[in-house]
């Protein structure tokens, strides 16, 4: 007879097999996610051309000098190095502008400026470079692109844990909002090249979801702690995670209005916010003033519209049309065919989900169970995509050469708007229906951008 011992061990055993079988049957839906995203980010990856993602070239030769010099890069001080120029004459570069070939002389000294940005992303990639050190430059490029990938699963990943947590009874949208991440095609151009804009998106992402968890009552020191590590990381990454602090401090704000009994309890975790995110980014902005006299060194203005303010800039330019086309898929190397009536309905399809979102709060607050987004969150991610709006607009004005990209950050509560404006105001048994319908429309148009890009240019 076996022993009872015997049987408390095999029941253990058991329990240990079983518990991968329960994770996977329990996250099938973010694998399936994740497996698509991978897909499409290391087609990208691999199928794109060398050095035709935006400034790649300049990303690139960071870290370069980040494992050759063992030093963070000093804007004018970081130059090219005659490796990189050959890579460029031998994949003939400039064939993406109709020459027929590309010569860049490897001699010449031309100054990097990617020096100007924070160190952790070129820091991150340092071991994909190693791996592929003894190969050719292209090898370590194409080495990096894929390792670089990651921070776009941790985008959709975050995502999708997010659109759990505030859309609990409505899984159309946990589902649709990753899957038109996903299918958006300059997202995944950018995700897919040497550049920082794919961290900076993930990180602020998932400080969003921190922030939002933080509000919906977690006022633990932890919680701010962790908030201030995102802070921290984010303005280590690009300085336009500065955007941070006035959302956080907006919400601290109502917050501590609204909630007298735990003011204390806020005061705290905030504080503990900024003692933790001050440190980790400070000392990179301090280096740039004392070196430099400047906290963040400011490139060259690039006229292209010769707007006079905000207001012209936006209504008498053709900044909206730009910053939409660079938006959706137009800009760099992608040069997606975005017809007159791609944009015009684009923008029609905007206008129709501002409507619908507000027809939607309206309905929801009438109507018990007809509600997708409390209004307060609907009010933060309106917020925070304005504010990545304007501050594009801004650096249209001071440097110029504004794009799309910059409003990668808020792309959550960008498509979180647009679903919710699209599906919100429908009786909830048809909104998993005319989900279903919009996000196949984006698929339709993303593999049609796909197929253009590869058919047309690549094979």
């Amino acid at each position: 007879m076996s022993s009872p011992g015997v049987f408390s061990q095999a029941a253990a055993i058991e329990q240990r097999k079983s518990k991968p079988r329960k994770w996977l049957t329990a996250n099938k839906i973010l694998l399936a996610l994740l497996l698509l995203a991978s897909v499409k980010c290391l087609l990208w990856s691999v199928a794109m051309p060398a050095w035709r993602a935006p400034d790649e070239r300049k990303h690139f030769a960071y870290i370069e000098y980040l494992s050759r010099e063992h030093s963070i890069p000093v804007y004018g001080e970081a130059f090219f190095y005659p490796e990189d120029a050959e890579s460029v004459s031998r994949t003939n570069f400039h064939g993406v502008l109709g020459y027929d070939s590309t010569t860049v002389d490897p001699n010449v000294q031309e100054v990097n400026v990617a020096a100007v940005h924070p160190p952790v992303y070129y820091l991150s990639m340092l071991p994909a470079y190693w791996a592929a050190s003894n190969h050719s430059v292209e090898s370590q490029l194409y080495a990096v692109r894929i390792f670089g990938a990651i921070f776009f699963l941790g985008l959709i990943a975050v995502s999708y844990r997010f659109a759990q947590r505030i859309f609990p009874g409505a899984p159309y949208l946990q589902i649709g909002i990753p899957l038109l991440m996903i299918l958006h095609p300059q997202l995944g151009f950018i995700s897919a090249g040497v550049m920082n804009d794919a961290p900076l998106t993930f990180l602020f992402t998932y400080f969003l979801y921190q922030l939002v968890v933080f509000a919906q009552g977690d006022f633990s020191m932890k919680r701010g702690a962790f908030i201030g590590v995102l802070i921290g990381l984010g303005m280590l990454t690009k300085s336009s995670f500065m955007v941070a602090y006035p959302i956080g401090f907006v919400v601290f704000a109502v917050l501590f209005i609204r909630n007298r009994e735990h003011r204390l309890q806020l005061a705290k975790a905030v504080g503990v916010a900024l003692a933790v995110s001050a440190p980790i980014f400070s000392w990179f902005y301090i280096r740039n003033y004392i070196q430099q006299g400047v906290w963040q060194p400011g490139l060259y203005k690039e006229e292209r519209y010769h707007a006079t303010s905000l207001w012209n800039l936006w209504i008498a330019t053709n900044f909206r049309g730009d910053l939409i086309t660079s938006f959706l898929g137009n800009f760099s190397w992608l040069s997606v065919p975005l017809p007159d009536s791609v944009l015009y309905w684009f923008r029609r399809i905007a206008e129709l989900s501002v409507v619908g979102l507000v027809a939607s709060l309206v309905i929801g607050s009438r109507k018990r169970g007809w509600n997708l987004i409390k209004p307060w969150m609907a009010l933060l991610f309106t917020g925070v995509f304005c504010l990545f709006v304007l501050s594009a607009a801004y650096f249209e004005l001071t440097l110029g050469g504004s794009q799309g990209r910059y409003l990668f950050p808020a792309i959550f509560p960008f498509w979180s708007l647009v679903l919710i404006g699209l599906v919100g105001w429908m009786p909830p048994t048809w909104r998993p229906r005319a989900t279903a319908v919009i996000v196949s429309v984006a698929a339709a148009f993303s593999v049609w951008a796909l197929f253009y890009e590869f058919v047309g240019r690549v094979m």
